[in-house]
C-alpha cells in the first residue's frame, strides 16, 4: 500500500490559517525558523511556484505551543 503526502498548501492558504503575512512567512522560511517548501517549475526563467506540506506546519505549531508551555 502507497502512502501518500498530506495536502499541499499554498502561500495564500497559511497566512490565512495562521494571519500572518506572506513577506513574515518567507522571513521565517530563511532564518530556517518555519518549514521550507517544495518548490516546483524552472528556476532559470523565475517561474516557480512552492507549496508546504499541511503535516510539517502542523508539526511546527506542535512544537512551538509544547516550547511556549516549558518557557
Amino acid at each position: 500500500m502507497t502512502k501518500y503526502p498530506s495536502k499541499l498548501m499554498r502561500i495564500g492558504d497559511i497566512t490565512e490559517w495562521l494571519n500572518v503575512s506572506e513577506s513574515a512567512i518567507y522571513k521565517w522560511v530563511k532564518e530556517e525558523r518555519f518549514p521550507k517548501p517544495i518548490k516546483f517549475g524552472d528556476d532559470n526563467t523565475k517561474r516557480m511556484s512552492a507549496r508546504w506540506m499541511r503535516e510539517d506546519i502542523e508539526k511546527w505549531l506542535e512544537e512551538k505551543r509544547t516550547r511556549s508551555m516549558f518557557e
